[in-house]
């Protein structure tokens, strides 16, 4: 019989109180872990799996702000988390679940679903819409038995795998486009949800995926999610991100990516929504020739926060990494992206670029912009650099002196910050999408929607400003 999993006491902290927070926090998730380990899904995430997840994340311990790659992380939300149980019950997989499930989705307002893509549908962690028919190149499969692969500043990927009740695992021969959406519903409030996506891409395989967190739960509402990912020789994985949740959700996302020799893995990341949102990234460059490409965007209003840590391992000869940021942070929003890339003796003729930039908006809003190269051969070719600050006024007195008004011109210059990455989002339903979402972050781009509309119903795209 398993013994209870209980937190290791190791918390020297001076603030007692604080130290108190953080192991109730722990002592919750394990405490919830272990009222319901037994019920669980086996064909999701196997029993000895979930267990020594438990165990892995009791000896780590909570995130603290001492640890490097939390500092910046909103870890005060998170402690104040009362249920880590998952909003849908224990037995996810059971008829009855998903019934309920399908009875929330048919409640919900979804986006459009995007012409040639299969749709995918969870609802507060469990599937309500299947894909992969006659004829696909995907097929939608029981959960793998891995073991936990969270490293320190992954750790809280590890609930994911205690509490996962379902499983997006897709297996990818050929070419496919496949839409994933992931909707937390009103029932959620006060529980958590644990998407879990798992993907694998045979040899010389081509997966298109865009992949959606969504919905507004009234309490707050934990969100947990991971992905995984291994690309064969010659994949190719286009990833598109967008995460508009609503401001009840603290938003965690964990994602660990593997490549082999020639494959390429390109990332588009949203982030718009959530009270508090972290991504703790990992991409591992393992064979030859393996390349990864990452531009995100992240817009943050009010109090919101959103963190970023991504970890690029470069263990290969010959292989590329190119990263771009944009965040702007308005009123008391902080946002940081730390960026650390590692280019191993054995990668030599590696390349590796980094370009992260921050507009500071509000009075006591903050950005924290971290790029990082570790090289340990001198064959590469590599550049980092990071930029904060606010709008520029010759740019800004520019427009000013031709007859633009002061908010229009400042909503030209902010939409001209992003639209390198909003330009990179090669699907054009998608991109509309995407760039009305961050629109609705921008005052003074929502002041012109009226004129922004009239230049996307003639073709307009990112560079003319167009959400």
């Amino acid at each position: 019989m398993s013994q209870p999993v209980r937190a290791a006491s190791h918390d020297t902290s001076h603030d007692a109180s604080r130290g108190a927070s953080r192991g109730a926090a722990l002592e919750r998730a394990l405490r919830d872990f272990e009222a319901l380990a037994a019920q669980l899904p086996e064909q999701v995430v196997p029993r000895v799996v979930r267990r020594r997840a438990a165990e892995q994340l009791a000896r780590l311990g909570w995130p603290q702000a001492r640890d490097e790659q939390w500092r910046y992380a909103n870890l005060r939300a998170l402690e104040r988390i009362e249920r880590f149980a998952p909003a849908a019950g224990p037995a996810a997989g059971a008829a009855s679940d998903a019934g309920a499930a399908a009875a929330a989705a048919a409640t919900l307002e979804l986006p459009p679903a995007l012409p040639g893509f299969e749709r995918l549908l969870f609802v507060d962690g469990v599937r309500v819409a299947p894909t992969g028919g006659p004829g696909s190149p995907v097929t939608l499969s029981a959960a793998r038995a891995t073991e936990p692969c969270w490293g320190p500043e992954q750790r809280l990927g590890l609930l994911g795998d205690m509490f996962a009740q379902d499983a997006a695992v897709l297996t990818v021969a050929g070419e496919a486009s496949v839409e994933v959406v992931f909707v937390s519903s009103a029932r959620a409030g006060g529980a958590g949800v644990y998407p879990r996506l798992l993907l694998e891409l045979a040899p010389g395989s081509r997966l298109t995926l865009v992949e959606r967190h969504l919905g507004a739960p009234s309490a707050t509402t934990l969100l947990s999610a991971t992905v995984t990912a291994e690309l064969a020789r010659a994949a190719q994985l286009t990833h598109y991100r967008l995460q508009q949740c609503g401001a009840q959700v603290l938003f965690n996302d964990t994602l660990s990516v593997r490549l082999q020799e020639q494959a390429c893995y390109r990332v588009r990341q949203i982030g718009t929504g959530a009270h508090s949102a972290r991504t703790s990234a990992r991409v591992r460059l393992a064979g030859r020739g393996a390349s990864l490409s990452w531009q995100a965007i992240a817009l943050g209003r009010g109090e919101q926060v959103h963190d970023t840590t991504l970890t690029v391992e470069h263990a290969a000869a010959a292989t590329r990494t190119e990263e771009s940021f944009r965040g702007i942070a308005d009123e008391r929003a902080r946002l940081a992206f730390s960026a650390h890339i590692h280019i191993e003796s054995a990668a030599a003729g590696a390349e590796a670029r980094q370009s992260l930039r921050g507009l500071i908006e509000g009075t006591s809003a903050e950005i924290d912009l971290r790029p990082r190269l570790q090289i340990d051969t001198d064959e590469v070719s590599a550049q980092h650099g990071a930029t904060t600050g606010r709008l520029d006024d010759n740019l800004l007195f520019y427009l000013l002196a031709r007859g633009i008004d002061r908010a229009s011109a400042r909503a030209l210059l902010k939409w001209a910050f992003l639209g390198d990455v909003l330009r990179s989002i090669e699907l054009p339903a998608l991109r509309v999408q995407a760039e009305r979402d961050a629109a609705g972050q921008l005052q003074e781009v929502l002041a012109l929607g009226a004129v922004l509309a009239e230049q996307a119903a003639h073709g307009g795209g990112a560079g003319s400003g167009a959400p």
